[in-house]
């Protein structure tokens, strides 16, 4: 098998990748060897990977896909304008109700059991946010219902008493999950491998112990349990021989994010601003429904909710949702660049690399994030349209398979956007563009097949499990130490192992997600400048090639 580089093998032409001459030989390499990327290299037509260096090219900082930046900043704007105008409209009506006015808009039965149960939702949507200022809402008290205050106010003492020992749960438990999961990183990279196989070993359990209970169920149970069970040990069996590769690139993954830690300050600070989208979003919603239906108070909806209108603002919340996410994939594939090509600016808590990328993605790139996240936002708006009209049933078997059909095309979407992004976030290129240098960098070498391996996903996941577990049961025990009851003492417990769970859960994803991105980035990286990760980190690079090697040794030649 030949020893060249993948890059070169069948050329004699020289070849230039990031400005930087690669001799043909990969061991004999000398710093003389390097050239400014002006150089003039053989024509192009004599190379057979012509494409490869158009795919490796950094890109002029400029402002790429502005009309979808603009776009997404307009539409702020009008759920700002939606809110502002309808809010304070729907929220008087439900105070003056309340408080024992006659503000009632209209008497008016709802038009439908749709539009009722929305009616009945943006009603509470109301109250939940007249929850705190509701003393400035309350008419006078008399003297005849100071009894009745009296009691309202001991239960309010209950609340607020749970609602502290809730929050002392919460930020105990996200101290836990903090800790945990910044040692899980280093965990990963000594015992990646091991992880993978129990991973894969864990899932073949669990199938059989489905299985078993489902011979109890019925015969037809079984015969699925049956099925997942052959089909999960046939999974293992094929991709055993590939942990070596999905290991390797996992260590290197977690390498890169651990030497730029400071990628998780973004990652964390991408969960509030999603939940105060979210609020924002259901006031929103929830008042602009309330007027374009004629809604009261009480309700009563006077006409039907236009379909465009939810399915504008559905769009408008899972656009948003996917622009913050891919945010931070595009920040974490540019500081992993950076590790990659320069690691003297990406080696730090909060590095060079880090604070540039996090900038590109939100200035020169974020055009190029808004306008895959809408292709996206779009099949997901439709989805959750087919979805609500599954629920009302309404459209029987067709709309189940056009809600299969919108799940598959926004999987497959989500991993097209997934590998654009990278080449985004690495060079600065324009959506579109970075698509298609994607597909080339990859079908132009054969190696299509190796963007399906997600076995370090599956690591990623159990390991997060593991942290909520180990959360949840801490804050268990912390509960019974200071004697906090959420109710009954079943559900007590239930409480507080369920709050540290989620806590530990959401945490530990959320910063294995940076993983979960890193490792997409190194696969690219590799597979177009494996040369500058030998002279940048020789000992993972000399791992790197040991496992690809071993994966796939007909279509690795380097």
């Amino acid at each position: 098998m030949s020893q060249e580089p993948y890059y070169n093998a069948g050329t004699t032409a020289p070849v230039v990748v990031r400005g930087v001459y690669v001799n043909r030989d990969p061991l004999d390499y000398h710093r003389d060897d390097e050239m400014s990327s002006s150089a003039s290299p053989a024509p192009a037509a004599a190379m057979t990977i012509g494409d490869l260096e158009k795919a490796g090219e950094v890109q002029a900082r400029r402002c790429n896909d502005v009309a979808f930046a603009l776009l997404f900043w307009v539409h702020l704007a009008v759920v700002a304008g939606a809110t502002a105008t309808f809010a304070p409209r729907m929220i008087g009506d439900v105070a003056a109700l309340s408080s024992g006015g006659n503000r009632d808009l209209s008497s008016s039965s709802s038009s439908g059991g749709s539009d009722a149960m929305f009616a009945s939702w943006i009603v509470g949507i109301a109250r939940l946010v007249l929850s705190a200022p509701s003393s400035s809402i309350v008419s006078p008290v008399h003297d005849e219902e100071a009894r009745d205050l009296q009691e309202d106010y001991d239960a309010d003492v209950d609340v607020a008493d749970d609602l502290g020992d809730m929050i002392l749960l919460l930020g105990a438990s996200a101290l836990i999950a903090l800790l945990l999961s910044s040692l899980v990183l280093a965990f990963i990279i000594r015992r990646a491998e091991s992880l993978i196989k129990f991973a894969l070993l864990f899932n073949v359990v669990c199938t059989f112990a489905f299985t078993i209970g489902s011979i109890f169920i019925s015969p037809f149970s079984a015969a699925v349990g049956i099925f997942l069970f052959v089909l999960t040990v046939y999974y293992a069996y094929v991709v055993w021989g590939r942990i070596p590769f999905a290991a390797t690139n996992l260590v290197v993954a977690a390498t890169a994010v651990k030497a730029n830690l400071g990628l998780s300050i973004i990652a964390y600070s991408s969960l509030p601003v999603i939940i105060g989208w979210s609020c924002w979003w259901l006031v929103s919603f929830a008042s602009t429904v309330y007027v374009a239906s004629g809604c009261d108070a009480q309700g009563n909806c006077a006409t039907e909710t236009p379909g465009i209108l939810v399915f504008s603002m559905l769009l408008s919340y899972h656009w948003t949702c996917q622009v913050i996410k891919n945010v931070v994939h595009v920040t974490v594939a540019g500081a992993v660049g950076t590790w990659w090509f320069v690691p003297t600016e990406g080696t730090s808590f909060c590095s060079h690399g880090v604070r540039d990328s996090f900038v590109r993605s939100i200035t020169t790139s974020f055009g190029s994030i808004c306008l895959g996240s809408l292709l996206v936002a779009i099949v997901e708006a439709l989805r959750s349209m087919v979805r609500n009209m599954r629920e009302n049933g309404e459209g029987g078997i067709l709309l189940c398979l056009a809600e299969c059909l919108l799940s598959c095309l926004q999987d497959m979407m989500e991993y097209f956007n997934m590998w654009a992004f990278v080449f985004v976030g690495l060079y600065g290129y324009p959506f579109v563009e970075a698509g298609k240098n994607v597909l080339t960098l990859f079908q132009s070498r054969g190696w299509t097949t190796i963007i399906t391996d997600n076995l370090a996903q599956g690591v990623l996941s159990l390991v997060s499990v593991a942290v909520g577990l180990i959360t949840g049961l801490i804050a268990l025990a912390i509960a019974q130490a200071r004697g906090m009851v959420f109710g009954d003492e079943v559900g007590a417990y239930a409480a507080a192992f369920f709050i540290g769970f989620v806590t530990g859960v959401v945490l530990t994803i959320t910063l294995l997600t940076l993983v979960s991105s890193a490792v997409n980035t190194v696969i690219v990286c590799y597979a177009e400048a494996p040369r500058e990760f030998e002279l940048n980190h020789p000992k993972l690079s000399q791992d790197m090639r040991s496992a690809w090697r071993q994966a796939w040794p007909e279509d690795f030649r380097y």
